[in-house]
């Protein structure tokens, strides 16, 4: 009988394992679409910038 404990143990821990896996994407996935913020713009093109310095 504490055969049947173990492997339920073990399966019980590889269940809670991937819904925790699937929990931190979706959540991952739904604070990323809020806070996405553009970059900053370049002041000067890194080209131009070679061009004005002496």
């Amino acid at each position: 009988m504490p055969v049947r404990y173990i492997m339920l143990g073990v399966v019980g821990f590889v269940i809670a394992a991937i819904l925790s896996v699937v929990v931190v994407q979706r959540l991952e996935g739904k604070s990323g679409n809020q806070s996405i913020t553009p970059p900053d713009p370049l002041v000067v093109a890194p080209e131009k910038a070679s061009e004005q310095s002496p």
